[in-house]
Parts: C-alpha cells; structure tokens; sequence
C-alpha cells in the first residue's frame, strides 16, 4: 500500500485510534463519523479483515442487510455460511492445509429458519470460528455496515438482543455510526461499561482535493479539478472576486482540454456558485452559453451533454424563481421534462415535471399542476416498479387518483394499477405516510429558491 496516499494515512490514523481506545473488556465498539464517511469505516474493516490487517485480531466483515431484529442474526449465519462456502474460500483453506470447520448446527438453524436459535447461536458460531482458526482466545471483531436498513430502530433492537446473549471473553461487534444522528446512542448508554464509541477528524475534503489536483501542474485536467474546488473555497467564503477569478480559469482551462463535457461543466459549476450572490446577469450570460454548446454537441452526436442540458434547463429555472419570473421558472421545469421524453430519460423527466407539480402546487396553480403530474403519469407503461419506488412518481400517482376519484379516467386507472404492482393494496395509505414528509420539505425548497439542486 502507498503509506502516502490521503487514504492510506487516514485509515492508519483510525488503526492508531484503535489502538489507544478500545479494550478487551469492550463488547461493543462503533466509529462515530460523518454519513459521508461511511467509505472509510468500510476500508477500515475490509483492510482489518484482510491478512494486511494491523490489529491484533481476528475480524470477519459483513454487509448483511438489517430487516428485523428477530431474523437479523439468522441474515449474518447465512451470509457467512455462503462466504465460508465459496469456492474461492475452500481453494484457499485447502492450501493453507485448513482441516472443514464443523458448522452443521448453523446450517441446521438456517435452514430452519429457527430465528431464536440463530439469536444464540451467533456468539457460539464466533468461538467455533476462533477455535478453527487456531486462536481460540484471540479478541474477535464482528464489523458490520448493513448494505440496506429498514429501520434504525430494529438494529438498535437486534444490538441489545445481542448485548443480552451469553458470549465467551474477548468478542467484540462494531459498528458504524452518524455523528449527527447518534443512532446507537441508547444501547452504547445502557451498556457504557462494556462500549466504547471512536472518533476522528479525518479531514475528508483535504483528502479529496489531495487527490483530484495531484499533478495539478502538469495534467490540464488536474488543474481543471483544482479549479472547481478553489471555486467551492471562495464561494464558501463569499468571496465574489476570487470565485470570478477560479471560475474564468475553470473555463479558460475547460477551452483548452477540448474537452466540451468539461467546458460545459465549467459553465454551469461557475454559474451556480453564482446563486450565492445572486448575480442574475452573469448566470445566465453563462447558462445561456452552456445550453448553447450543449445543443451544438448534441446536434453532432455527442450524447453524453443530454443529461448536462437537462440540468442547464433545471438552473434556467431557478432562477426565473429567485428573480420571481413565476411562470417563466415553470416553464423550464416543464422543457426539461419534454427534452428527457425525447431523450427517452424517463425517471429524469419524471423529476423533471416533478419539480414543475410541486412549484405549481406551491403557487396554487391548479391547471399547471394538472399538466405536469399528466405528463408525468402519461409515462407509466415506461417505468419498472422498481423506477417508480425509486423515484417521486407515487407522489403524483397518489394526487391525480384522489383529484379524479370520481370521474371516468383510464390514465387514473392506469396508475392505480401500476402503483398496486408496486406498492400493494393499501398503496394510497402507505404513499399518504410517505407524502406528509417528502413534499413538505420540497415546498420549503420551492419557498427558497432550492429546487435547482434537489
């Protein structure tokens, strides 16, 4: 490993915080970061996991999904019987002369589904494991970072489950928290004899910027990088002449790559940096140019601008908002989702008019709210179940089906019936839960001027 990559030096800072903070009376560990740095919890583990590890231990990692807190142990006896499993794995146990490691009565609960059994059996499967690895009294680490959770609540539930289960010394879960939030607060509490929470700045921007402007001398696209953060630097510092100054060599340096997806980049980056003082003139000086040599690009068959013009209409937008040109601000919502039609971007076009429903809605423009969520719903028979759960169609579903409840609509129809495919039965009572939420904070959006980046 490069001991000089910004990466490499964070993680051996974590290691060094280990080290000094977590004992072997310890059952439960978590690092407290930023959400955004669930990335470097995730190399700590898969590094500390692998035979590069610089922890005295053994750690085994998962990424098991958490549903509920009854099955959740059930989840990760499964998980690691498949990885045990593996070809690959056996390959390997087989070459380093490895005798079979005797799993069969966690095999027999999963294949049961025998979830209270699983529940005890977890802390037995760990010291089969340290007794077949040859290190029957060797601290052990269980990291997990759920790829999917369901519910915080059913984690914290599962996590005192397993404080409360019988286990030999020296086994250790950790896990991965939010500085913010302080999701595991109440069991860390409940058991703070026996835990320890880890914390560390690891200076994530400085890491960022370190790596995307190496060679920033040299590589025009590495200065281009530089470009972009010393532009975020002085807007965060509301510095209007120093953002001028980045966001002229950002273009200066986009022209001279050839590279027109980074020259339109540089335009609409500057121009929305410029939002923070509201310079109107300006931005559209620059989004205006930026729509322009997009189309230019598109017209000769580089399709990779579609997605960028999309979002140039989505600034045009905005700010017609800010500067109260209502109905002009809608109609940019609105082209940007008849160009993503024509584009054939459906879940882009569905965000597209999405913006443009709630804005109207906002407004209490009703016929404008009727077309958006019409055009919107007109794409259905485009969409997966999967697209539409995923994306703010259910919203306008829901609405348009209550507004036209009582008249004669296919289109209505149509939706219904895609949304039971997606949602079940109830799906009006579920999307009604979700609905108090979501659109809520779209509106405050909408009131401040902030759908542009949504």
């Amino acid at each position: 490993m490069n001991e000089h990559n910004p990466i490499t030096v964070r993680i051996d800072e974590m290691v060094q915080v280990w080290k000094k903070n977590v004992q072997p009376h310890h059952q439960l560990i978590r690092w407290m970061l930023k959400p955004e740095e669930h990335r470097m919890y995730e190399g700590f583990c898969r590094l500390e996991a692998s035979p590069y590890g610089k922890i005295d231990n053994l750690f085994v990692f998962f990424y098991t999904h958490s549903n509920q807190a009854n099955t959740y142990s059930h989840a990760l006896l499964q998980n690691w019987l498949h990885e045990y499993d593996d070809d690959q794995n056996q390959q390997l146990l087989a070459k380093a002369g490895k005798g079979v490691w005797d799993v069969t009565p966690f095999r027999k609960a999963v294949t049961e589904n025998d979830y209270a059994a699983c529940d005890q059996l977890l802390p037995a499967m760990i010291q089969s494991y340290r007794d077949f690895s040859g290190q029957p009294d060797a601290l052990f680490v269980l990291g997990l970072l759920p790829k999917q959770m369901s519910s915080p609540q059913q984690f914290l539930l599962w996590m005192q489950r397993w404080m409360e289960q019988p286990k030999h010394p020296g086994i250790q879960l950790l896990v991965f928290d939010h500085v913010q939030e302080n999701f595991w607060g109440e069991v860390f509490e409940n058991y703070s004899d026996h835990s320890v929470t880890l914390k560390h700045d690891l200076r994530m921007q400085d890491a960022i910027r370190q790596i995307a402007t190496a060679g920033a001398a040299t590589d025009p696209y590495a200065f281009f990088r530089k470009c972009m953060f010393e532009m975020g630097e002085a807007t965060n510092k509301k510095n209007k002449s120093l953002l001028n100054e980045w966001g002229a060599k950002a273009i200066e340096s986009g022209k001279k790559t050839g590279d027109k997806s980074l020259l339109a980049t540089a335009y609409i980056t500057y121009a929305g940096m410029l939002f923070n003082f509201k310079d109107h003139e300006m931005i559209n000086t620059l989004l205006d140019t930026g729509i322009r040599l997009c189309k230019q690009e598109i017209a000769g068959g580089n399709e990779s601008l579609k997605p960028l013009l999309l979002q140039y209409y989505t600034y045009k937008g905005a700010d017609c908002q800010i500067q109260k040109e209502r109905k002009e601000a809608l109609e940019w919502f609105m082209k940007a989702g008849d160009e993503a039609v024509g584009f054939e971007f459906t879940t882009q076009a569905v965000s597209a008019y999405y913006k443009a429903w709630v804005f109207a809605d906002y407004k209490g423009w009703r016929e404008e709210k009727l077309q958006a969520a019409k055009k919107a719903l007109q794409l259905t028979n485009r969409l997966t179940e999967e697209e539409i759960q995923a994306s703010e169609y259910p919203f306008m579903a829901y609405d348009y089906v209550q507004l036209q409840q009582r008249e004669e609509d296919s289109l209505a129809a149509e939706v219904s019936a895609k949304m039971t495919g997606a949602y079940g039965d109830d799906w009006q009572k579920s999307i009604e839960e979700l609905k108090h939420n979501y659109t809520r904070k779209k509106i405050r959006e909408a009131n401040k001027g902030e759908i542009m980046v949504s």
